[in-house]
């Protein structure tokens, strides 16, 4: 099974509930884009019309490899503004009182067609299209964990006190759709380690734009302080660092939620990048009436954790070898505390039939339809139907 192997394969639409009122502070704007991060856009709307970033808001984050449409706000003191770009465009909506904030979206919809199909496997798709009333893991997807390399959390290198292992994996690692510009660079810094010297001069030579990487570098060659370098992180992208452990640990304590309530014949687990997920195959009424109901915490500080919670926080962090404490370590941004449900009810579901892919010779494709509620993953279900037979 293949996806987005055209961009109008996968389509997320924001689901908002807003009130337009007549005189509100914000204007409400449609932004839709394809290809594009979901920072770099704003930061681009940002610059283009000289708007403090702090000042636009949003609900969520979008997936770059998708067209998508979701809600912004910006002050009204701004004026009203458009966009109408091949891959970029901002349509004014009306004022709200408010502006919009992360988490405060109510789901998203999808439309997503899934290709290279084989037809001998149409009837093991079926049966697990029918199983999606029992919901899904929801887990948090790979899109979380964008800033992790062979297993490598920043965070935790930082929690250990390997800042030079910290530093090394931002400056030396990409990932393929990164800019060539900024690739070279990479590789240039990873195999001049240490000669930050040869660095300045790369950076300098090839006009390199990021004030980051130059601060960063810069301070490496004059102070040789790795934990000193990492001041000069992007706030957003160490949020962004502290998000993926933090997703990470939540991801294995669902699965060790789920290896208590689960028969072994009815496990199956699928590889990701940070590890494996675990899936249900099957699902008695039962345990399906007991995982619905149990929405399982964030790991955070100086938080109070019921007994259930704290016996399952505790087997995963004693897995990763570290406490809740050790996050005190962490000098900028901090843990989100959040409660989320373990598992995710698709809803809305309307599933095509299969048809010939015109992409693939001999191969079928399927077209799925779905909402989710704010913060699960679509990508999940693809797993559920196609890869948990």
């Amino acid at each position: 099974m293949k996806l987005r192997q055209k961009p109008e394969d996968f389509i997320v639409n924001e689901i908002l509930e807003y009130k337009l009122v007549d005189y509100g502070n914000y204007s409400l704007y449609r932004l839709k884009k394809l290809g594009i991060e979901n920072l770099a856009a704003i930061s681009y709307i940002s610059k283009n019309f000289k708007i403090p970033l702090n000042d636009i808001g949003y609900c969520g984050l979008k997936d770059r490899h998708a067209i998508t449409t979701q809600y912004i706000t910006i002050p009204n003191e701004y004026g009203r503004i458009s966009l109408d770009e091949e891959n970029l465009t901002l349509e004014y909506v009306g004022t709200i009182e408010k502006p919009l904030k992360i988490g405060e979206l109510f789901g998203n919809s999808f439309e997503i067609v899934a290709r290279n199909i084989d037809k001998n496997d149409f009837l093991k798709f079926a049966e697990n299209i029918d199983t999606l009333k029992d919901g899904i893991p929801n887990y948090f997807d790979e899109q979380r964990f964008g800033s992790v390399f062979n297993g490598k959390f920043i965070i935790k290198e930082i929690i250990n006190e390997n800042y030079e292992s910290a530093v090394k994996i931002l400056l030396t690692n990409y990932t393929k759709s990164e800019k060539k510009s900024l690739k070279d660079l990479k590789r240039f810094i990873a195999k001049n380690w240490g000669n930050w010297d040869a660095c300045i001069k790369y950076i300098e030579k090839k006009q390199i734009t990021s004030k980051m990487f130059k601060n960063m570098i810069k301070s490496l060659k004059y102070e040789n302080d790795f934990k000193k370098s990492f001041y000069y992180v992007d706030n957003r992208l160490k949020e962004l660092f502290i998000s993926a452990y933090q997703s990470y640990i939540w991801n294995e304590c669902l699965k060790e939620i789920l290896k208590e309530k689960l028969q072994k014949d009815d496990r199956k687990y699928i590889d990701y990048s940070c590890g494996t997920f675990l899936f249900y195959k099957n699902l008695e009424k039962d345990v399906f009436e007991d995982i619905a109901k149990i929405e399982f915490p964030t790991i955070a500080i100086d938080k109070e954790y019921e007994e259930f919670e704290n016996r399952i926080i505790n087997s995963v962090l004693k897995k990763e070898r570290i406490k809740i404490a050790d996050f005190k370590k962490i000098t900028f941004g901090k843990l989100k505390y959040s409660k989320r449900p373990i598992i995710s009810i698709p809803k809305n579901v309307e599933i095509g039939n299969f048809k010939s892919d015109e992409l693939n010779i001999k191969k079928y494709k399927l077209n799925l339809k779905f909402t989710l509620n704010k913060g699960s993953y679509a990508t999940m279900v693809v797993k559920k139907i196609f890869e948990t037979f």
